[in-house]
């Protein structure tokens, strides 16, 4: 019988993910599953992501600016999500290490910015990488895809 950490097997799902009703019952021995980690590392990006700096009280750094600034280029303008991005995972989302976020450009919808993110899940339990789609949408919001 093997021996997961208890804070490796809570480092799976966010807190208020433990507490919902419906969440199954894990005992020490027992790792998280991976498919509902990742589930959570998505919607926790998305909330991120669609934070604004400056929202939140208690983390006032927390989100992204708001990059609807008309003097930028294109191809600068998806530089600096990009960055931005990295940035606001590396600090916001503990459970992700090595992220690198790339741009993607979308010649069908030239308006939608997209964005392919790689990384390892940081976690003894877990030693997966991932790999998550972004769409920066024309109502300038994330979406993952």
């Amino acid at each position: 019988m093997s021996y997961i950490a208890l804070e490796d097997s809570a480092y799976g799902v966010s807190l208020f993910e433990r507490l919902e009703a419906d969440s199954a019952n894990r005992t020490i021995t027992q790792g998280p599953d991976p498919a509902l980690v990742l589930d959570s590392i998505k919607r926790n990006i998305s909330q991120l992501l669609n934070s604004r700096i400056g929202e939140s009280l208690s983390a006032p750094e927390l989100g992204l600016i708001d990059f609807n600034d008309a003097t930028l280029g294109c191809h600068d303008l998806a530089l600096q999500i990009k960055l931005a991005i990295r940035r606001c995972l590396e600090r916001y989302e503990p459970r992700l290490k090595n992220i690198d976020v790339q741009f993607t450009p979308d010649d069908e919808s030239p308006l939608n910015l997209r964005f392919h993110i790689k990384a390892l899940v940081n976690s003894k339990a877990l030693h997966d990488s991932v790999q998550i789609d972004l769409l920066l949408d024309t109502s300038r919001k994330y979406r993952v895809v």
